[in-house]
């Protein structure tokens, strides 16, 4: 019977807890992500969506921009899942790369900054941070977010480079002309 009575209450300590900590992104993280949320709306509303597009398609054709600035900026703006979306501004040949870095910084690299961005999976993220600032302090955290972040953004083209060149290379190999592809759809 003291089984019972323990996990019970432990059951009900979880709730308890659950309960609290969705209080806190309800008082803390919702109203801060719906506010940046609907500023970045209106930025795109006052440049207009088609001079968005133009820059967007701009950013595609290099490579830094391409596997650095265009993921983030969509992981910024529109969050996981919406942020691959964005990759309808590339050709065939960059989009497996571009999926890879946004799907890459939509984790850590991007959340540990920006919780709006991939909610889902906040938890982890808010799980190795709460192991650090406990052994650590807050500084320590501060610094792996920040540190997690700048080794994302500096690593971000490099692998996006190698991952283009991987589907070249299986393209060619498997007789796939994503040039055709690419002209296909226009």
């Amino acid at each position: 019977m003291d089984f019972l009575i323990s996990a019970a209450t432990g059951l009900q300590n979880f709730f308890a807890a659950a309960g609290q900590a969705f209080w806190g992104n309800v008082t803390g993280l919702v109203p801060t992500v719906l506010i940046a949320l609907t500023i970045l709306g209106a930025i795109v509303a006052l440049i207009g969506e088609d001079r968005f597009d133009g820059v967007a398609r701009k950013l595609t054709g290099n490579l830094f921009a391409r596997y650095t600035v265009l993921p983030y900026l969509a992981n910024f703006i529109v969050a996981s899942p919406t942020s691959f979306v964005f990759g309808k501004y590339l050709q065939e040949k960059y989009k497996p790369a571009y999926y890879e870095i946004c799907n890459r910084t939509n984790m850590a690299p991007m959340m540990c900054l920006f919780p709006h961005v991939n909610a889902a999976e906040l938890f982890v993220w808010l799980g190795v941070y709460d192991g650090v600032v406990a052994v650590g302090g807050a500084a320590a955290g501060g610094k792996l977010a920040v540190a997690t972040f700048l080794l994302a953004l500096c690593t971000s083209s490099f692998i996006g480079f190698v991952i283009e060149k991987m589907t070249a290379f299986l393209a060619k190999r498997m007789n796939v002309d994503l040039e055709a592809i690419e002209a296909a759809k226009h």
